[in-house]
């Protein structure tokens, strides 16, 4: 079975949402990356994607990526 590197999860979101993560400080809140989301104009998809992230502090744009590829794909069974 292969396994998925880090850096995979991020070249798998869309590319607003990538964007988005690149223009992060880390670490941060789920609010703060919703508000950056905002003021960048993401669209109404992503926003609804981000606020989906569990309620906690981020310290990377991988771990963001990481949750955000669970949203999109479901939990592994």
């Amino acid at each position: 079975m292969e396994k998925e590197t880090k850096s995979e999860f991020i070249a798998e979101l869309p590319m607003g949402a990538q964007k988005i993560l690149q223009s992060m400080d880390f670490p941060v809140k789920r609010n703060e990356i919703i508000a950056q989301a905002k003021k960048s104009g993401a669209l109404p998809d992503i926003l609804r994607e981000l606020g989906l992230l569990p309620d906690k502090q981020y310290n990377n744009a991988e771990e963001v990526a990481k949750e955000l590829h669970m949203i999109y794909m479901g939990v592994p069974s």
